[in-house]
């Protein structure tokens, strides 16, 4: 069976949905060591047979048992936790009230280090190959690459207005980066950078606040939050190819064969669109879905 887990930030679960089947198949519910707040959980990686969470509301990271679908453990990291990979022995997590990464030893269950990044961090992206950490820092127009083996600032790059996601192409030699221009009349753009001089080669305009990219080979898959469409790009040929309406909010994305998973954050659905006929499946979840992950 395939399935992807997603956070429902307002309804502090994990819901797992199975995709031979299109249906919710579990809610992992998330507790709170704190009655002032919720859990709200926003980024999630997968380590293993464990899932982590980063939660924004009570500032912790939980540890999710893929197979028993419970919480097993929760753990205080710091203020408004977004996103969440794991690299060897560490979480690094991104605290946006921080403006830093935080590295958290999974054996030692603790913070044993804290990394300045830029204003508002709000992803983080891991390339495992290149051991390179990739942090896209919305307040600040920019983004940071962090080495993994002595967990040291590579560059701080200046991109376009408030990018909202970096991810690495799967050739490991660019980046891209979703430049949401969130607050304009104008609409958001996909920067191309190459890590060889770390400069922006081309732009792509694409819908109105775009906030995730999905990247796959010659393709990339970019949800706009703000026009409830998903762009298809030609990245190597710097163009949109296609977009398709999919109505409401539409936040993560991931594609998996020949479809699309997109969470639409207003309408607290998960939207599975076909890329060949755009053909269209919803199914309701919890509210606010958003960190979405494959397992």
């Amino acid at each position: 069976m395939d399935y992807i887990y997603v956070c429902s930030t307002s309804s502090d679960l994990v819901s797992k949905i199975n995709l031979n089947y299109f249906r919710e198949e579990k809610r992992i519910y998330l507790k709170s060591n704190d009655i002032v707040y919720n859990v709200g959980p926003h980024g999630i990686y997968v380590n293993d047979n464990k899932l982590i969470t980063a939660n924004k509301y009570n500032n912790t990271i939980s540890i999710i048992d893929i197979k028993k679908e419970i919480q097993e453990e929760s753990y205080y990291v710091g203020a408004c936790c977004n996103d969440v990979v794991v690299y060897g022995n560490n979480a690094y997590i991104i605290c946006g009230d921080l403006n830093s990464l935080l590295v958290f030893d999974l054996k030692e269950k603790q913070v044993v280090e804290e990394i300045p990044c830029g204003s508002l961090p709000c992803s983080i992206c891991l390339n495992k190959e290149r051991k390179l950490l990739l942090i896209s820092n919305m307040e600040d127009d920019s983004i940071t690459l962090i080495n993994c083996i002595n967990n040291e600032c590579i560059k701080n790059i200046r991109v376009g207005s408030y990018p909202t996601k970096a991810v690495f192409t799967l050739d490991g030699q660019h980046v891209l980066v979703c430049e949401s221009n969130i607050g304009s009349e104008f609409r958001g753009s996909v920067a191309i950078l190459s890590l060889k001089n770390y400069k922006v080669i081309n732009r792509i305009i694409v819908g109105n606040s775009p906030i995730d990219i999905y990247c796959s080979s010659g393709h990339c898959f970019v949800s706009n939050f703000g026009d409830g469409t998903v762009s298809i790009l030609d990245i190597n040929n710097y163009r949109e190819e296609k977009k398709i309406i999919v109505g409401g909010m539409p936040r993560n994305i991931i594609k998996y064969k020949g479809n699309l998973y997109i969470g639409d954050n207003y309408n607290n659905l998960l939207i599975k669109v076909n890329i060949k006929n755009n053909d269209k499946k919803y199914i309701p979840i919890g509210g606010e879905p958003t960190g979405m992950v494959l397992s």
